[in-house]
């Protein structure tokens, strides 16, 4: 008989090995912790010779038998554990681990009492190889939290020695895809970049409105200027060029992000005939947390280099999109 015993009837008892299998079915294997501020490791509030462990929760897949399953396991409150003071002889790494000591496993070397004693725990592994960011062979059932670099001769455990490595088990993400054509024309002439400025200006002038999730750390935006027309000044030398920078700017109206600008340099062929092309942007932002969850607008931003009288021109055949995923990281903010 290989098929685990029922337990979702009245009656029956709850054998811890099915939940374990349960919930890594679930999770579907996932492993690290469930919300982005989960188990975050920090300096203490006055540095000294310890670290503290956010409140949270993480899941760990069971590593010493097959068909171990996945445990479950809650931080509540702040849990601290003692780094070992490095002497004149050199440095070390540790990493900080959240390890789960199930003394019903066979052949487990924990000692427990599973009535009445945790079974997940704070542990230090000290001595990994430096640059270290995975779980060493042996340890266990365990995630890894942080790796702290610890210089000679130091007790004090301070922020910047701390390198977080937390893993998500099923970090969320989300599509925000936004789209439009040019055509716009006030009745003189249509939406032109690189009008010169000291500021951007939007172009295309049309904005967009999205929702950014409330769980949402990081944006990875990619953007594109398709088809847009550059118009013929009559000359071919440097100053026809059409040059300048895009951006895509989101705004609250009160709190704003925005990516790196992105150049452009698109040379004139003939004086007298245009020709259309593309520009484009990406980057990565970080989402604040006044930002979350929060309705904004999403805008394009074109800014024109002095000097440049070529000018890129929205037409009706231009097409405009912004491509934004919203993605679910392990975040130090985002710890309440």
């Amino acid at each position: 008989m290989t098929w685990q015993k029922v337990h979702a009837v009245d009656g029956g008892t709850i054998a811890g090995p099915i939940l374990r299998l349960q919930n890594q079915s679930n999770t579907r294997s996932g492993e690290g912790i469930v919300e982005a501020g989960d188990l975050l490791v920090r300096e203490l509030e006055v540095p000294g010779t310890s670290v503290r462990i956010a409140a949270g929760a993480c899941n760990i897949v069971g590593r010493e038998v097959s068909w171990q399953g996945t445990y479950y396991g809650y931080n509540i409150g702040e849990d601290t554990v003692a780094i070992t003071a490095t002497d004149s002889g050199g440095g070390r790494s540790d990493l900080v681990v959240a390890r789960a000591e199930d003394p019903t496993i066979s052949g487990s070397p924990w000692g427990h009492d599973p009535a009445t004693d945790t079974l997940i725990y704070t542990r230090v592994i000290a001595g990994v190889d430096p640059g270290t960011t995975e779980l060493p062979p042996g340890e266990g059932s365990a995630i890894v939290l942080a790796r702290i670099d610890i210089p000679v001769s130091t007790a004090t455990i301070t922020q910047d020695m701390i390198t977080d490595l937390r893993q998500m088990a099923q970090p969320r993400r989300e599509r925000i895809l936004r789209v439009q054509d040019g055509g716009v024309h006030d009745g003189t002439e249509w939406d032109r970049a690189g009008n010169i400025t000291d500021n951007y200006e939007r172009w295309p002038q049309g904005d967009w409105v999205a929702t950014i999730p409330s769980w949402a750390t990081q944006l990875q935006v990619l953007a594109a200027w398709n088809n847009v027309f550059l118009e013929p000044t009559g000359g071919t030398d440097g100053t026809d060029d059409a040059r300048g920078t895009v951006k895509i700017f989101i705004t609250d109206g009160t709190n704003s992000i925005e990516t790196s600008p992105s150049a452009y340099n698109k040379n004139q062929v003939s004086g007298t005939n245009g020709y259309r092309t593309d520009l484009s942007n990406a980057d990565q932002i970080d989402v604040p947390e006044a930002l979350r969850g929060v309705t904004v607008d999403i805008r394009m931003y074109a800014k024109g280099t002095s000097g440049q009288d070529g000018r890129l021109v929205a037409d009706d055949f231009a097409v405009f999109h912004v491509d934004v995923e919203a993605l679910e990281l392990p975040a130090p903010e985002a710890t309440v």
